[in-house]
């Protein structure tokens, strides 16, 4: 049997995109592991998962890009605002508790960490950079033309 135009047209992953997705997986389990025990880390696993998901799938940049970065600068105002937010007096807590739910919310620590050597990927890796634009999907006046 002749494979369809729709399977042959899907590449397969590289290695790295492999090794990211297996470690964004790993990284979704042990945090899912932890929400066994608090519940409050089943967001964060739940996210990671939709991380290795977009990754794996080609699709979705911004929302993976958007995703990390939220995620970097949150742990940074998180961290900061612990450290020096003194003058914040009362509001120190309230700042420092948004900071974590929307760190938590786009993955938690381990997204942290994983994001980083990500973004560097993304930026100078060419299989991790062209692999969402080899998947992308025709747009309408690209199906149309001849």
């Amino acid at each position: 049997m002749q494979p369809t135009n729709r399977q042959s047209s899907r590449p397969l992953p590289p290695l790295t995109i492999g090794l990211w997705t297996a470690s964004l997986l790993i990284a979704a389990a042990l945090t899912g592991y932890f929400g066994l025990y608090a519940a409050g880390y089943l967001v964060p696993a739940a996210c990671l998962l939709l991380q290795a998901t977009l990754l794996f799938s080609g699709r979705g940049k911004t929302a993976f890009v958007t995703i990390m970065a939220l995620n970097q600068i949150s742990g940074l105002v998180l961290v900061l605002v612990l450290a020096f937010g003194d003058a914040l007096g009362g509001r120190k807590l309230d700042v420092s508790a948004v900071a974590l739910l929307v760190n938590l919310a786009t993955g938690g620590p381990l997204m942290g960490l994983l994001s980083l050597p990500l973004f560097g990927a993304l930026r100078f890796s060419r299989s991790l950079a062209g692999w969402f634009g080899a998947r992308r999907s025709p747009t309408l006046n690209e199906a149309l033309s001849i």
